[in-house]
């Protein structure tokens, strides 16, 4: 259809993702609810994102409402890695609350007899030359857009946010200040036992023997589990895995078939691998003739991407 962006014309997070009311909400009582698939890992993404909804809707910052990550819920924007939250992420939510936004000014103008362009929004009140206004909270009663996105409303420009590039409280830091829950670690359903992975090496070692019996007759162990090369073992209590996990590690025999390569060998491998490209932007080159061309190979040495407290997963037998 004409005028109508095609899925992939979208960014990346909102091509399956394209009803507006999976990533925005207008509440009642003057509060914007905003959902994301990205999960606020301590890196502060929760603050970043509100900055940008908070410039294209035109409302204060503090009105913002950030919604918790569900798998029932949010939209699927897959993991939350390779500091791809902004760029993905934010790029979407602007693009849904420009959509958003244009959808309620043309509400507006209708209401209060006005053309778009002669509106002014004001943290969330629209207001008109002829002297009328009417709130956001007003125009969408029930909270709801109906609509699918279809990216024909322009975003800002730069040079007119007022959040997006300023230093702002994050939203996350309070409940961590003063203990309060903000993790999986931090549930505690009745009857919650504990579990450790127990591994090799590397990632691709396979285990030879185990030895379990010691382990099993451990104060709290519930179980030993394996299932092919996965190991672990399952306490009533944290400290319990903890030790349990360090005996079963000595008691367990690792073969390592496999090793990754060196430094050394990675730019070879680079070469041979298979490859997907994606265009990022493409700008026109007017006839100008390319001068000077400039190449250059950059390398870093395997990292940890580590984090300050382990990884975890909580589970719920209902069997």
């Amino acid at each position: 259809m004409p005028g109508v962006a095609s899925a992939q014309s979208l960014p990346l997070s909102l091509r399956g993702n394209r009803s507006l009311d999976t990533w925005l909400r207008i509440d009642a009582g003057g509060t914007v609810t905003v959902f994301s698939g990205k999960v606020e890992l301590g890196q502060g993404i929760r603050t970043a994102l509100a900055q940008v909804v908070a410039d294209e809707l035109d409302v204060a910052i503090d009105r913002l409402r950030m919604a918790t990550v569900d798998t029932l819920g949010s939209p699927n924007e897959g993991r939350t890695t390779g500091s791809n939250s902004v760029p993905d992420g934010g790029t979407a939510l602007r693009v849904a609350s420009a959509q958003a936004r244009q959808l309620l000014l043309e509400n507006a103008a209708a209401r209060l007899g006005s053309d778009v362009a002669d509106l002014n929004v004001e943290d969330g009140v629209v207001s008109a030359r002829n002297g009328r206004s009417v709130s956001y909270w007003e125009l969408l009663a029930d909270g709801r857009f109906d609509t699918e996105i279809d990216a024909q409303a322009i975003p800002k420009p730069h040079n007119s946010y007022t959040y997006v590039g300023t230093s702002q409280p994050r939203v996350d830091l309070p409940a961590k200040f003063l203990g309060e829950p903000a993790y999986i670690h931090d549930m505690r359903p009745p009857n919650m036992v504990h579990a450790r992975v127990v591994r090799g090496d590397l990632a691709v070692s396979e285990i030879v023997s185990v030895d379990d019996a010691p382990v099993r007759r451990m104060p709290g162990v519930v179980a030993v589990v394996r299932d092919g090369n996965f190991l672990a073992v399952v306490t009533e209590r944290e400290e319990q895995a903890i030790d349990a996990a360090a005996a079963l590690r000595s008691a367990t025999r690792w073969r390592t078939s496999r090793r990754y390569p060196g430094p050394a060998a990675l730019p070879s491998i680079l070469r041979d691998v298979e490859t997907a490209d994606e265009l990022i932007a493409e700008t026109p080159s007017n006839g100008a003739q390319i001068v000077r061309e400039f190449s250059a190979n950059y390398s870093r040495p395997f990292i940890a991407h580590a984090s300050l407290g382990p990884s975890c997963a909580i589970g719920q037998w209902d069997g």
